[in-house]
C-alpha cells in the first residue's frame, strides 16, 4: 500500500466469509461419505478419519478470524474505510503504511511479522487495543461474545495439541456447553463430537430453537461479527 493511500477493508471480510463457505463445504463433503469401520470395506471414510477432518476444519476457521481481525485492525489504523463510508475515529495520526500499522498495534518498536505476531486470540485484548487507538469502533461487538471466542480456542488447541492442559481445558469447555450428569463425558469425547453435538446453552434462542450443532452456531456466529466489525 502506498504512503498516503488508505487500505481498502470490505474485501477481508469477503475473504473471510468465503473461508467460512469453504471450511462448511468441506465438512458436508466429509459427512455425504459413507461411514467405514473396517479397512477391507469400500468405498467409505472411517469415523475417526472424518472427525480429524472436521476438527481441522475448525483449526483452519479460527485461523482465519484471526487473521481478520489482524486484518482490519492494521487497515483501519492506515485510515481504510468500507465502500459504504465507514471508517474508524483516530486518537491520533494514522499509519502510514499497513506495515507501519502492524508495529503501532504490537506496541513494540522492534517489532518483526517474522517472528512475531499480533496477539488476535484474546477479544477482551483486541477490544482494548481497538480502545487505544480510536475514539469509536465497532470491536465492541466481541466483548459480548468472549465466553464463546475464548472456548473456540480451547477447541482449536484440542485439536492442534495432545498436552495435558488442553485435555483439561477441552473437558472444560464441553462440561461449559453440555452440562453432562456428574460433569462426566464418555471416554475419547473429541473437538468432532462437541462441534457436531446439538446447542443447548450459552448460544442465542435461535441457535438452541433451530438445534444448530455448536459448529453452525460458531460460523452464523462469526458471520455476524465480521459484519459487525467490516459494516
Amino acid at each position: 500500500m502506498a504512503s498516503g493511500r488508505p487500505a481498502k477493508v470490505d474485501h477481508v471480510r469477503v475473504a473471510f466469509l468465503a473461508e467460512i463457505d469453504r471450511a462448511m463445504a468441506l465438512v458436508k463433503a466429509i459427512k455425504a461419505l459413507p461411514v467405514k469401520v473396517r479397512p477391507s470395506t469400500k468405498p467409505g471414510l472411517h469415523p475417526k478419519h472424518a472427525n480429524q477432518v472436521i476438527g481441522l476444519a475448525f483449526m483452519g476457521l479460527i485461523a482465519t478470524w484471526e487473521e481478520f481481525l489482524e486484518q482490519t485492525l492494521v487497515r483501519y489504523l492506515t485510515g481504510a474505510e468500507t465502500d459504504t463510508g465507514y471508517k474508524l475515529h483516530l486518537k491520533a495520526g494514522k499509519a502510514n503504511t499497513i506495515a507501519h500499522a502492524s508495529e503501532l498495534l504490537s506496541l513494540d518498536p522492534n517489532y518483526n511479522p517474522n517472528k512475531s505476531y499480533l496477539k488476535m486470540t484474546n477479544p477482551q485484548w483486541v477490544g482494548k487495543l481497538a480502545d487505544f487507538y480510536f475514539s469509536n469502533h465497532p470491536y465492541g461487538c466481541l466483548g459480548n461474545q468472549t465466553q464463546l471466542l475464548r472456548h473456540a480456542s480451547t477447541i482449536r488447541n484440542r485439536v492442534a495439541h495432545d498436552s495435558t492442559k488442553c485435555k483439561a481445558d477441552f473437558k472444560a469447555t464441553a462440561i461449559f456447553f453440555l452440562q453432562p450428569a456428574n460433569n462426566q463425558l464418555t471416554q475419547g469425547y473429541g473437538p468432532a463430537a462437541l462441534l457436531e453435538e446439538t446447542v443447548q446453552r450459552h448460544f442465542d434462542q435461535q441457535a438452541v430453537q433451530q438445534r444448530k450443532t455448536h459448529l453452525v452456531a460458531y460460523v452464523d456466529l462469526f458471520r455476524s461479527l465480521a459484519n459487525q466489525i467490516v459494516p
